[in-house]
């Protein structure tokens, strides 16, 4: 998941840079993509709005899944750790009751010696 996210965020970086090079005029769009006339570069800058608003949608899909993933093993472990207290607390009770009924018994055997 972690993969696929730093996957998109580098694709996200790669279109903000090639479309703003291309905005600038520091490309030329008939040299990179062959256009040849003012309608092909029309269309050309619609299929790259069209493109970039696919990719920031999967990027924030993405992100949203991501997120939701984390609080969900952030879920789980917090009920892990409330498990490990909960035995952890019945132990020391047990242990508790098990020295206060050692206590008294250890006192009868001394006073019989």
């Amino acid at each position: 998941m972690k993969a696929l996210k730093v996957l998109l965020d580098v694709l996200v970086i790669g279109y903000v840079l090639f479309t703003a090079l291309l905005l600038a005029g520091a490309m030329d769009e008939n040299a990179v993509l062959a256009t040849g006339g003012e309608d092909q570069a029309l269309t050309l800058y619609k299929i790259l709005v069209a493109v970039g608003g696919v990719i920031m949608l999967a990027r924030v899909l993405m992100s949203s899944v991501y997120i939701a993933s984390m609080k969900h093993d952030r879920y789980r472990a917090q009920l892990k750790i409330n498990e490990l207290k909960a035995n952890l607390y019945e132990k020391r009770q047990a242990f508790r009751s098990n020295s206060h009924k050692e206590a008294p018994a250890q006192e009868e055997v001394e006073a019989l010696n």
